[in-house]
């Protein structure tokens, strides 16, 4: 199916998620079957003066299936800077603004939701990023009309004027960050006003929840809190809507989750090291072993490992009821 003009084999899609959805972050819910992955929320102006860090954080041209680049910074001009720099290191599928992110750290530097009061450069963003010939994306939240020159379906409109592919709706608004229930209603709202081009992110945990959105309108949608708190959601969630998943992550039993766990982060080891292994096996083993004996120990266990040797050792030794 092509959504936001983007080929992918499904509609459940792993958000983009800052210091999470690393390279083998990626790859390991890519196994599980997501059809589309992101980067980093990624700085333009970190990309404008060449950061090494910012730079690791595009990952590589290695990556197997869709990769869309996401992008946060004050104004048009720095994004298209930025969108040509990361271009020059390798391809993506798409261009997304973030326009979503609540925290200070990025407001402050008027990007992510500051944007969002902003809507003549909101749409200059989309304006100057389709010169680049990829799908533009834009990743927004709910309204609010006290701070907000425009309601959520009006601020869409613009972006979707012009020229916008995609618009990925949460149904919070900046003010509320992640706290309280997402308004599944306002993203339904903006899905049915703009059929076909509009994403849904916020309060996916369970595959029912997939499943109203999609119902109710909504092109494809975000896993990104949900994915962490249950490593295998993107799978059961696939099963659920009766998408073919592979066997091995459809309630794997303990040794397999064991064995998933350990290969995910030898696979991190080999691309980005052992800090990196041992960062995204703490990371999926926190949505893991849900309600096994002994599980809890693990996780205090393997909490202040120094290096992932130690981790994977720990690992190896796990007996459901006890170490």
């Amino acid at each position: 199916m092509v959504i936001g003009g983007v080929e992918t084999p499904n509609q459940i899609w792993l958000a983009p998620l800052a210091g999470v959805t690393t390279r083998p972050y990626r790859d390991f819910h890519r196994r599980m079957g997501a059809g589309l992955v992101h980067t980093e929320m990624i700085s333009a102006i970190g990309l404008s003066y060449e950061n090494r860090h910012t730079i690791l954080m595009l990952g590589d041209g290695e990556e197997k299936g869709p990769v869309a680049l996401q992008l946060f910074g004050p104004d048009a001009d720095r994004m298209a800077n930025a969108a040509e720099r990361a271009l020059r290191f390798r391809s993506f599928c798409a261009i997304e603004i973030n326009m979503a992110c609540p925290m200070p750290k990025v407001t402050k530097r008027c990007g992510g939701a500051s944007i969002m009061r902003n809507p003549g450069e909101a749409a200059r963003m989309v304006s100057v990023l389709k010169t680049f010939g990829l799908p533009v994306w834009a990743k927004v939240r709910k309204t609010d009309e006290r701070v907000h020159p425009m309601t959520t379906g009006n601020f869409c409109a613009e972006l979707v004027e012009r020229g916008a592919d995609l618009l990925i709706v949460h149904g919070r608004t900046p003010a509320q960050r992640y706290e309280g229930a997402a308004d599944k209603d306002a993203v339904i709202s903006v899905a049915r006003k703009f059929p076909g081009a509009v994403a849904a992110s916020g309060d996916f945990f369970e595959p029912a929840d997939a499943e109203y959105y999609l119902s109710s309108g909504c092109a494809a949608v975000f896993a990104a809190r949900g994915a962490i708190r249950d490593a295998f959601l993107i799978p059961k969630t696939l099963d659920y809507l009766g998408s073919s998943v592979y066997e091995k992550f459809l309630n794997p039993s303990i040794a397999k989750q064991i064995e998933i766990l350990t290969e995910a982060c030898r696979a991190a080891e080999s691309i980005e090291g052992g800090r990196s292994a041992l960062i995204m096996g703490r990371r999926l083993l926190s949505g893991m072993l849900k309600g096994v004996p002994g599980a809890a120990s693990l996780r205090r266990m393997c909490a202040p490992c120094a290096d992932f040797e130690s981790f994977e050792r720990i690992l190896t030794d796990f007996r459901p009821g006890g170490i």
